[in-house]
């Protein structure tokens, strides 16, 4: 699968891809330990569509249909960093995800380079900001490195102008994890785009997802003692504490009582075994007293007889 990726033959390279989607579908995938080369060459679409690739996208293709060897590329790209992704959710491979030498490049110069307003960039940020998430938390963001290395003035921008749910949402997680460590609290903004938008959708109760990543957003902000105190003279601080108790009481109407009602009744069973009751035969005595009796006495000695029975009176008559 290494040297199909890389054989330049579309064939090859559909099928070596297809598969790799469908192993790192699962776990247990751990390819990475077994096959020299497979990470790197995973790396290759992706770099190449987010440094040069999309450029090649123009606002033509919104009227006529992108070009087939285009089209064919980016798929390339995406179902590379669907497999990078699928792989990160296992220690080991998130591991060796993390310390390889191009896992950072990839992620800012999509974030810089990509529009996310275009539609054809929007999976691959959404795959590049997922692959984040195995860094983030140790990510630090020294004042000497280079701007294109700060990833929060994109992320930003996404949250400032940006109108698609899932961008929104997985921007908010990962400002919260890159601003849960202290040494990034010098770059948290009591102005910030970020907070903005955890304020304006903070109030749709309905999507549990978009609301839990604003409130956790708003704690990452607020822990820091410096922006606590500035949110406090934040003229929309009455009406984030408004619509807290809001939730607050919304969620305790919301309380699920489970409540348990015998609606069964009375069973009834079946014996698993009967006794057989077995026909009496009436005697040729008891037979000869009967018939030498007139009617009706001798319907009525046979009901009161001690082995009455309607159908022997019909076997007889």
């Amino acid at each position: 699968m290494t040297l199909s990726i890389r054989s330049g033959i579309h064939s090859d390279i559909t099928w070596a891809l297809e598969r790799l989607c469908r192993l790192a579908y699962n776990e247990t995938f751990v390819l990475f330990d077994q096959i020299t080369g497979a990470l790197d060459v995973l790396f290759d679409w992706p770099e190449w569509y987010v440094t040069e690739g999309y450029k090649r996208f123009t606002d033509k293709d919104l009227l006529f249909s992108t070009p087939p060897d285009i089209a064919r590329q980016q798929r390339y790209a995406l179902e590379s960093l669907f497999v990078l992704r699928n792989a990160a959710l296992t220690e080991r491979n998130a591991i060796q995800i993390a310390t390889h030498s191009h896992t950072i490049p990839l992620i800012m110069n999509a974030l810089h380079n990509l529009d996310h307003t275009k539609d054809e960039n929007t999976d691959v940020l959404l795959y590049v900001i997922d692959l984040f998430h195995i860094i983030v938390a140790h990510y630090v963001i020294h004042p000497s490195r280079p701007a294109r290395m700060n990833p929060i003035p994109p992320l930003m921008h996404i949250l400032a102008y940006s109108t698609n749910r899932s961008m929104i949402t997985a921007s908010l997680s990962i400002l919260t994890a890159l601003f849960s460590n202290p040494a990034n609290a010098q770059h948290i903004k009591q102005d910030s785009a970020a907070l903005t938008a955890s304020i304006r959708y903070l109030p749709l109760f309905m999507d549990k997802t978009l609301m839990d990543a604003c409130l956790n957003y708003m704690y990452a902000h607020v822990s820091h003692p410096a922006m606590a105190r500035a949110f406090l003279l934040h003229p929309e601080m009455p009406r984030v504490l408004k619509v807290l108790t809001s939730l607050l009481v919304h969620e305790q109407h919301g309380l699920e009582k489970t409540i348990t009602i015998d609606v069964t009744g009375t069973i009834y069973t079946v014996p698993s075994s009967a006794q057989a009751t077995r026909d009496h035969e009436l005697t040729k005595e008891e037979l000869e007293s009967l018939v030498s009796k007139p009617e009706p006495q001798r319907c009525y000695d046979w009901y009161v007889h001690p082995f009455n029975g309607r159908i022997y009176l019909f076997n007889m008559c």
